[in-house]
């Protein structure tokens, strides 16, 4: 089961000519963002819309992968932040800098990988769904089996991160979310932004159409620090 990408670009080992040009003219390495979406990666139409938004970022110097946990799929939790470990370091061995974005159940994946893997620029979140299983209605936990791991793993993790590892970590969140306890997508120790949007589905689009830059130059910041 393989991921795919919406940049074009392979997953082959080793630096491509275009990541070659770039750390030849600039002396740094391209800027990968691997996108994970939430409960919504089971639907193929909203996949499409996320990773056409996700393409726009080529022209602010970016890269950009989506992994799908496929949260509705009877794979664990763990087998698939192994999958997304892979991943990142697949990218890091092609000489690439790698940062984590996740939306809604996704930002539980992406905060856990980035427990994991420190070698990881900036994590962003998008209308994040990281603590309090118990706001979550049964059905849904049981349809989404990773998603109620990642709930009870999530929380644990956090606490390996110190200061200096939540200040690479933008959470942005809507006026009021409607879906996810506005509570819940403020992470202590992170820079946690509120996005002039109401609603869940609607801060995702507007963050990813309409955020790029403001998390491009959070990225660059995180990699100058």
């Amino acid at each position: 089961m393989s991921e795919q990408t919406t940049s074009g670009d392979g997953d082959l080992p080793g630096l491509d000519d275009a990541a070659r040009r770039v750390i030849g003219s600039a002396g740094k390495a391209p800027i990968r963002v691997i996108f994970v979406p939430g409960l919504g990666d089971r639907l193929p139409p909203l996949v499409h819309l996320q990773r056409e938004a996700l393409r726009t970022w080529r022209a602010l110097g970016v890269r950009t992968t989506m992994f799908r946990v496929r949260w509705s799929s009877d794979a664990s939790f763990q087998d698939r932040l192994d999958r997304l470990d892979e991943m990142i370091e697949r990218y890091e061995q092609r000489g690439e800098r790698v940062a984590l974005m996740g939306a809604s159940a996704g930002a539980g994946a992406v905060l856990a990988a980035y427990a994991r893997r420190r070698s990881v620029v900036a994590v962003i979140i998008i209308a994040g769904k990281f603590l309090e299983p118990e706001d979550i209605i049964k059905p849904v936990l049981v349809r989404n089996a990773p998603f109620a791991q990642s709930l009870s793993t999530v929380p644990k993790l956090l606490e390996e991160l110190g200061p200096d590892d939540r200040a690479k970590i933008l959470s942005l969140r809507s006026a009021r979310d409607g879906v996810v306890d506005d509570e819940d997508t403020l992470l202590e120790g992170a820079v946690n932004e509120t996005m002039r949007v109401v609603g869940h589905v609607i801060a995702i689009g507007y963050a990813l159409m309409f955020r790029a830059r403001r998390v491009v130059r959070f990225l660059r910041e995180a990699m100058t620090d």
